[in-house]
């Protein structure tokens, strides 16, 4: 899930002296440990986790350019009365947007505040 406020995916950053190289060569290194065993045993459930990681590694590597909201056309951001860097619903419609776009098939919204019965008094 994104978070409205603070960092949008936890954990998104490689931890400290990780850079972006180490984790592709591990990935990689990963990646040929379990084409051996794959070619042993043939077994599907191996290669599938070799696509899982790949995707993982591609989803990591876009989502900092999808959470950018700075990136949109100030008209855009006026429609949507976003303002990056701040938490708003308004954010997280343009962030739907987005997603929608890139081709994710389902985005749920959550808005916590949209119900005033326990602030009425």
């Amino acid at each position: 899930p994104f978070r409205g406020s603070g960092e949008p995916v936890l954990y998104l950053s490689n931890p400290r002296g990780v850079d972006d190289g180490v984790q592709r060569d591990t990935l990689d290194a990963v990646k040929a440990l379990n084409q051996k065993r794959l070619d042993v045993v043939g077994d599907p459930e191996i290669a599938t986790r070799i696509n899982s990681f790949e995707m993982a590694y591609r989803m990591q590597a876009s989502a900092p350019d999808l959470v950018d909201l700075a990136k949109e056309p100030q008209s855009v951001l006026d429609m949507y009365g976003a303002e990056p860097g701040k938490p708003s619903f308004a954010n997280n419609c343009l962030l739907a947007r987005r997603l929608l776009e890139r081709g994710v098939r389902f985005v749920q919204l959550f808005h916590e505040a949209w119900d005033q019965h326990g602030n009425l008094t």
